[in-house]
This record gives C-alpha cells, structure tokens and sequence, in this order.
C-alpha cells in the first residue's frame, strides 16, 4: 500500500532537520570563546551530528527508491529510520536536561535558539516515530505477515 503523505512528511523532516542544523550549529559557536576553552558541548555537536545524519537517512530513504532503486532495500530503510528515531530521542532528552528551561528568554538570542532547538529536537523524533512505524508495517506487509484484524472464524468450519 502506497502511502501519499510519506513524501511530504520526509520533506517537512528535511527541513526540520536544517533548522535543527542552524540552531544547534548557532548554540555550538557561542562556546567559542576564551571562557568555555573553545570546545561545545558534546550534547551540542551530537545534536549536529544527528542533524546530518538525518539528511543523509532522508537522502536514502526519500531519494534511492525513485532513481537508484538496485541500491535500496527495504529492510536497511527501516533500520536506518529506527536508529535514526533513537538518535533523536537521546539527543532531544539530552539537550533538553542541558537547556534545563524554560525560561523567559526575552530578547535574548542564545536562550531562545536553545529552546528551539529542543523543541525541534522533539519535532524530529516524532516525525521519525512516525517514519519508523509506517515503514515496519509496510515491511511486515510486503514480507507476507498479516498486520491487520484477523478474519472471523466460520460458525462451521466443516460444514
């Protein structure tokens, strides 16, 4: 079964996850100075990472079955969102206790990029929960597995 609303919900997570990218990335170069040593925290950069890392999944899952469908497999679509939904879910929690909002950020910048950042981080691991499930149940579909309400039993099966 060919869901219609997969391609839009891949589209509006690519463009979370640039938003992410932004936010997390403006959060990393204000540890750029003398007083923190120059080094972000590592919350901060695994943030970045899974930024990226959901752009190149994306990439994959959106992309290679419509051009280069010798290369993509179902299976590996899946996986790659499972651990894709992991990731955020750590990285979200983990940047949330880091944030430990919220606060009334008023004009400053840093405090609401911060809480944007993980309220995005959410975002993402909603929409990659959702990814993750549509995909496991079109994999057991296609495997030969019945997902769906059994059929009833016949009153007299031998008559």
């Amino acid at each position: 079964m060919a869901y219609g609303f997969v391609p839009i919900v891949h589209i509006v997570a690519a463009v979370f996850a640039i938003i992410e990218l932004g936010l997390t990335s403006y959060m990393a170069s204000r540890f750029d100075n003398w007083w923190f040593g120059g080094y972000s925290p590592s919350r901060v950069n695994f943030m970045i990472f899974n930024s990226v890392w959901s752009l190149l999944v994306l990439i994959y899952v959106g992309v290679t079955p419509l051009y280069m469908t010798s290369v993509f497999h179902r299976l590996a679509a899946l996986a790659l969102n499972a651990v894709t939904t992991i990731f955020w879910f750590a990285g979200a929690i983990a940047l949330a206790v880091f944030v430990a909002g919220p606060y009334d950020c008023r004009a400053d910048s840093y405090c609401g990029s911060s809480e944007a950042a993980v309220a995005f981080g959410f975002f993402l691991w909603a929409l990659f929960t959702f990814l993750t499930a549509l995909d496991a149940i079109e994999s057991l579909r296609s495997r030969g597995h019945n997902v769906s309400a059994p059929a009833k039993p016949h009153a007299y099966p031998g008559a």
